[in-house]
């Protein structure tokens, strides 16, 4: 006689089938458990955050340029015998800027509102020198140029640090503060 290899569940032991009916009776039940919590039932509780300041530091460069100048300034060669003027060139490559000090600038919250008091220092004034030459038509030992870089340094101020210059850089400043300010969801009053 041949033997049925198929799998008969009547041919297992009572014990065995109460077994496996028990086990899956668990696995149901933990697995009902589980989907009966619903996202409802999980709380989260917010994280308090106080936010009392926020402000960018550091330096602002509201206007910058560079420009070169020059001035013509005489230069006297003394010889033995004589005594000869020539006329040099000094000339002066330079970085001018205005520059708000971050640091300084005050921001002061109306209560109740959305609306924040900004109060800014004046911006500086600075310029720096990139390089510079001087050309003569002879060279003249010892000659000391401060005198003629002295006059350049003052055209390229009276050049740049102009009440109109100065006030594009101040709505310059005004322009980023008021990105800043609005990222941080409030309206800036400039005072």
């Amino acid at each position: 006689m041949k033997k049925d290899a198929s799998f008969n569940i009547s041919r297992l032991p009572l014990t065995t089938l109460v077994k496996v009916a028990c086990l899956l009776a668990v696995a149901y039940f933990v697995v009902r458990c589980i989907d009966a919590q619903d996202d409802e039932d999980i709380t989260i509780q917010p994280t308090p955050i106080v936010i009392e300041s926020v402000k960018p530091i550091g330096e602002l460069y509201a206007f910058t340029a560079i420009t070169e100048d020059y001035t013509i300034d005489n230069v006297e060669k003394v010889g033995f015998f004589s005594r000869k003027y020539y006329k040099a060139v000094q000339t002066m490559r330079m970085q001018v800027s205005y520059v708000l000090d971050m640091d300084s600038v005050h921001y002061e919250p109306i209560a109740g509102t959305d609306t924040i008091v900004v109060r800014m220092p004046q911006l500086r004034y600075v310029q720096t020198a990139q390089g510079g030459r001087l050309l003569c038509e002879v060279e003249v030992a010892n000659y000391d140029a401060a005198h003629a870089i002295s006059i350049v340094e003052q055209k390229v101020r009276s050049k740049y640090d102009t009440p109109a210059n100065r006030q594009k850089a101040t709505v310059n400043a005004h322009e980023v503060l008021t990105a800043f300010v609005q990222q941080c969801g409030l309206v800036p009053i400039f005072k």
